[in-house]
C-alpha cells in the first residue's frame, strides 16, 4: 500500500483570516524554535520529549527486543490493565485497525481486552473469560500500565485479575505480567524485588502524550501490529509540525483555528469522526485537550478558568439525533471533520433489491459511494449554515496515517495551550476526585 501523508483542509470553511494566521505563527515562532531544538537533544528531560518517541532509535529497538522476547506462537489474548492516558490511545489504536468485529475476525493475531474503569461487570466477565477460555499461561499476557504506579481503579482491576492468574496458574502467572511505570515508582520497585518484566516510561513524558511509547506500542507488538509504521507515520508528522510555514505545519494552522473560534466565543470542539471504528480515537482526544487546555490559573498564575470542552460525534450515525441541534441550536461549536473514505473492498448494494421503491438511487452503488455523499452533503449543509469547520482527510486507516494523526493532535494541543497561556502537561485539579476516593475507601 502506497504512504499517503494527512491533510487538513480549512480554506473557505474556518472563520479565520491570512492576517490571524500570521499573528499566530509569530505568536508560536519561539515554542516551534524551541521543540526543534528538544527534537535535536533525543533525550526526556522536558515535558514535550514525547515529540522524541518516534525519532529515537534506540528506544526503537529495544522496544521491538521488548516485544519480540514476550511474543510467543500460542498468546491469544493480552490484558491491558489502565485508564485515562494509559489506555485510551491504545484502545483506539486498536479499535481503529481492528474494527468492532475482532473477537469474529483476524484470528490469527492476539486480541486485546481493555480493563480500563472499575466495572464489577466488565471485571467480573475478564475473570470468567479467564476461567473457560484460557487454557494454559502462555495464552495470555497482562500488562499492567500506571506511570504512578498508584492509581485507584488499575491497581484493585489488576489485583483482581492476578489472583485469578495465581489461583489458575500457580507460579508461572508472574511470567505473564509486565508492568509498565515510571522508573523509582513503587511499582517500580516490586516489579524487581518480585522479579516481573518492567518497562519504562520517561518521567517528564505525561500520560495523556504516552501512546507512542511502551504505553501503547508493546501491548500493539504483541498484538500484530506494524510498530515500524505508527513510529514512521510519527515521525514525519513531527518534522512537519517543526516548520514555521502554517501551509506546511498542520499542527501550527489547526491550533491557531482552534484558538481564533475559542477568542470568538466558540468554546466547544466538535470532533466529527465518519468512521465509526475511529470513536475511541474520539475519546483519546477528547482527554488530550480537556486534561491540557481546561486550566484554573495561567503560567502567571492568574486566574483564569480556561478551557474548550470536546465532544465526539460519529457520522452518519450521530447526524439523526444531533444535526438538529448542530444546524439550528447556539453558535458555540467548532468542528473538525476526519474521514478516510476506505474505498478498498467496499460492499455494493445489489441492483435487484430486496426492497424496491424505498430508497431511490442506491441500486448498484457502493456503500462508501453513499457514504461519500453524506459525508459531502453535511459539510455543504455546515455552509450554508454558516458553521465553521476544518477537515482532516486521512485517505485510509493504516498505522501510519492514524500516527500522524495522534502525532499531529498532540503537537497541536501544545501549540494550542501556548497561545492561551496555559501549561499543557499539568492537571492539579483531577487529583481532587482522587483525594476524597482515598479518604472514602479509608472509612469503608
Amino acid at each position: 500500500m502506497s504512504h499517503k501523508d494527512i491533510e487538513l483542509v480549512y480554506q473557505n470553511t474556518a472563520k479565520v483570516d491570512e492576517d490571524e494566521l500570521g499573528s499566530g505563527k509569530e505568536k508560536l515562532r519561539e515554542y516551534i524554535d524551541y521543540l526543534g531544538k528538544v527534537s535535536k537533544s533525543m533525550n526526556y528531560e522536558v515535558p514535550e520529549s514525547s515529540i522524541n518517541l518516534s525519532l529515537d532509535e534506540k528506544y526503537k529497538n529495544a522496544l521491538l527486543q521488548k516485544i519480540k522476547d514476550k511474543k510467543n506462537k500460542e498468546l491469544k489474548y493480552v490484558i491491558v490493565v489502565g485508564i485515562g492516558g494509559s489506555n485510551l490511545g491504545t484502545m483506539s489504536l486498536y479499535r481503529a485497525l481492528r474494527g468492532r468485529l475482532d473477537v469474529f475476525l483476524h484470528e490469527n493475531d492476539p486480541k486485546m481486552i481493555f480493563a480500563d474503569t472499575v466495572s464489577s461487570s466488565l471485571i467480573g466477565q475478564i475473570v470468567d473469560f479467564i476461567n473457560n477460555q484460557v487454557k494454559n499461561p502462555e495464552e495470555i499476557l497482562v500488562n499492567l500500565v500506571c506511570k504512578s504506579g498508584e492509581t485507584t481503579e488499575t491497581i484493585a482491576n489488576f489485583e483482581v485479575i492476578c489472583s485469578i492468574l495465581k489461583k489458575r496458574f500457580g507460579d508461572t502467572a508472574k511470567d505473564r505480567l509486565v508492568f509498565t511505570t515510571a522508573k523509582g515508582t513503587k511499582l517500580w520497585q516490586l516489579a524487581e524485588e518480585k522479579k516481573i518484566d518492567v518497562f519504562e516510561i520517561p518521567q517528564k513524558v505525561s500520560g495523556r502524550y504516552s501512546v507512542l511509547s511502551p504505553v501503547g506500542l508493546f501491548p500493539l507488538g504483541l498484538a500484530n501490529f506494524n510498530i515500524e509504521k505508527f513510529l514512521e507515520g510519527a515521525s514525519e508528522m513531527v518534522q512537519k509540525c517543526l516548520n514555521h510555514d502554517t501551509y506546511q505545519n498542520p499542527a501550527l494552522t489547526s491550533a491557531i483555528l482552534t484558538h481564533s473560534h475559542y477568542k470568538q466565543g466558540i468554546k466547544i470542539y466538535n470532533n466529527f469522526y465518519f468512521n465509526p471504528e475511529l470513536k475511541s480515537l474520539g475519546k483519546w482526544y477528547a482527554q488530550l485537550m480537556a486534561e491540557s487546555i481546561g486550566k484554573e490559573y495561567d503560567v502567571n498564575n492568574q486566574k483564569v478558568n480556561a478551557g474548550i470542552t470536546p465532544i465526539v460525534s460519529i457520522g452518519s450515525t450521530d447526524l439523526h439525533p444531533m444535526a438538529q441541534l448542530f444546524f439550528a441550536g447556539p453558535r458555540d461549536k467548532f468542528t473538525q471533520f476526519v474521514y478516510a473514505s476506505q474505498k478498498v473492498n467496499s460492499p455494493e448494494v445489489p441492483l435487484e433489491l430486496c426492497l424496491p421503491g424505498l430508497v431511490s438511487d442506491i441500486g448498484g452503488k457502493k456503500l462508501v459511494d453513499i457514504m461519500n455523499a453524506i459525508f459531502e452533503g453535511v459539510k455543504i449543509a455546515y455552509y450554508k449554515n454558516g458553521l465553521p469547520y476544518s477537515e482532516i482527510v486521512m485517505h485510509e486507516i493504516t498505522e501510519d496515517t492514524l500516527s500522524q494523526y495522534l502525532q499531529l493532535k498532540m503537537i497541536e494541543t501544545m501549540f494550542l495551550a501556548r497561545l492561551l497561556g496555559v501549561n499543557a502537561f499539568d492537571q492539579p485539579k483531577v487529583e481532587d476526585y482522587k483525594r476524597e476516593t482515598r479518604e472514602i475507601l479509608k472509612k469503608l
